[in-house]
């Protein structure tokens, strides 16, 4: 059980510095500048924030979307 919880506790603090980082440096507003958002669904910057969070995690989006914590959206939309 050690590792499951090391697990949730890593992916915690990687979600929570990636979202500080993207505060930090404005992506969402470099996002808006390059014209990259949608008009509806999940925000851009939901997505690249969560191809951010799979790189670190080391894990592929297949592998995620195995997983009992798949994301609520499909690989269609990445």
């Amino acid at each position: 059980m050690n590792s499951i919880a090391f697990d949730v506790e890593n992916e915690k603090r990687f979600s929570s510095r990636i979202q500080k980082f993207f505060r930090r440096y404005q992506i969402s507003g470099i996002l808006k500048k390059c014209n990259a958002y949608k008009e509806q669904g999940f925000s851009v910057v939901t997505l690249i924030q969560y191809l951010f969070c799979l790189v670190f995690r080391n894990r592929s989006m297949f592998q995620d979307m195995q997983s009992e914590k798949a994301p609520e959206f499909k690989k269609d939309t990445v």
